[in-house]
């Protein structure tokens, strides 16, 4: 039963989402607006105890032809993790997120919604996409040659317009601050300045991910150069970029659809492919440790594996480790259901990991019988667990990002303009 109370904040909600539709030239029906009122006051707690499943990003409002998918859809459409939403000539699209922030699709654009954890994840395909973010935290957005996080703060909020054609994409700030990640150093925009991408030649892979956390002593080399260059909070990792770490080194890699991967002490890994859309992440360790956090795999197809020389081991949710040197591979569970198979096609055998139960692998042999190990387990997440306390991280100034050793106003591939307004696309 909703007392008074409850009843008079559903009422307040009504009115603004009516208003806020209004200002964008959507309409929704009164019928429809109460119950999304109810679903938006509700927020995360009552929905986590739906279980998985009814995990959702935020409400979709229409004006035109706008699909999800293959499926044409109207206002109050519930947006899900892996929704694929496309306007076409002449629509438009409003999301409004679950947490404070929306952002307008305008005609002709393509966005793939990669997840929420608790802040959206959004892959800009084609189009123009409008970002309003209203609270400290970062949310990020991926396109053509790099990413952007977007962050406001309480009293102005932030407001950033990006537009993506082919291997180019723009960047323009009309509120807050915007941190635009290619090759290179960060580049910070305030309101009023504006950036292009172009993937180009060089930097024409693919974005896996970026670096979740400094470590010293460790490198990274980009697909198609030859010097490995220092690691630092942030930086870019394309597919096919290899990550090295020293003797006392950990690094932290976020991938784009919000699986992480922990690379260990003396380590060589390589991300060969993350396709958020596909779901199909492939990974190769050369040597050392690496520990793999996996967002649930749903699409066909899916999947995220870790290969090296012997075995191939992977999961489509949960957790494992894995450790490689020349003699084999150990790989151990450490949540969810791990699959463990030799790299070698001719060998059939696989075997099926839960929590603390490891086997090991010998080059062109089966899998060995699994075996409780959980001192073994612990050993190895803490050679490549690092801990980030659960917040995002905090984008820097641009005297940190000079103090980094890169140029805070051009980097490879990127050109920084300066001008009055933004584009005149923006609503």
């Amino acid at each position: 039963m909703i007392n008074s109370a409850g009843l008079g904040g559903c009422t307040d909600t009504v009115a603004k989402v009516r208003e806020a539709c209004r200002r964008r030239g959507f309409t929704v029906k009164r019928r429809r607006l109460l119950p999304i009122a109810i679903l938006l006051l509700a927020g995360t707690p009552a929905l986590k105890s739906a279980g998985p499943e009814a995990t959702w990003i935020g409400v979709l409002w229409t004006k035109g032809p706008v699909s999800v998918g293959d499926a044409k859809v109207s206002s109050g459409t519930t947006v899900l993790p892996r929704d694929v939403i496309t306007t076409a000539e002449g629509a438009s699209a409003w999301i409004r997120f679950r947490s404070p922030a929306s952002a307008i699709m305008l005609a002709d654009t393509r966005v793939a919604v990669l997840g929420s954890n608790p802040l959206p994840s959004l892959l800009l395909q084609r189009g123009t996409l409008v970002l309003d973010e209203k609270v400290a935290d970062p949310v990020q957005i991926t396109l053509p040659g790099g990413f952007v996080l977007v962050q406001g703060d309480p009293q102005s909020g932030a407001e950033c317009e990006m537009a993506a054609a082919g291997n180019a994409a723009t960047v323009s700030v009309k509120r807050g601050v915007s941190e635009v990640h290619s090759q290179g150093a960060p580049v910070i925009l305030h309101p009023g300045q504006s950036t292009r991408l172009n993937a180009g030649q060089s930097s024409a892979q693919p974005v896996a991910g970026k670096i979740g956390k400094e470590i010293p002593e460790a490198t990274t080399q980009h697909e198609g150069q030859t010097q490995e260059v220092p690691l630092v909070l942030n930086e870019v990792i394309n597919w096919n970029d290899v990550v090295r770490t020293a003797q006392a080194a950990k690094a932290l890699i976020t991938l784009i659809d919000g699986s992480s991967l922990g690379v260990g002490l003396r380590s060589t890994v390589k991300v060969v492919k993350h396709d958020p859309q596909a779901q199909q992440t492939e990974i190769e360790l050369t040597s050392g440790r690496v520990q793999a956090s996996v967002q649930k795999i749903t699409s066909p197809g899916g999947k995220f594996e870790v290969r090296t020389k012997n075995a191939v081991i992977g999961t489509n949710e949960g957790s494992f480790v894995v450790v490689a040197d020349e003699k084999g591979t150990r790989a151990c569970g450490v949540d969810g259901v791990t699959e463990v198979k030799s790299a070698d096609p001719n060998v059939s055998k696989q075997e099926r990991l839960r929590r603390n139960m490891c086997a090991y692998l010998v080059l062109g042999g089966p899998p060995s019988e699994p075996v409780l190990s959980p001192s073994e387990v612990a050993s190895i997440l803490n050679d490549t667990v690092i801990e980030t306390g659960g917040h995002a991280l905090p984008l820097k100034t641009v005297a940190e990002v000079a103090a980094a050793g890169g140029a805070a106003i051009a980097i490879a591939g990127i050109v920084l303009a300066t001008s009055g307004t933004t584009s005149p696309t923006t609503p």
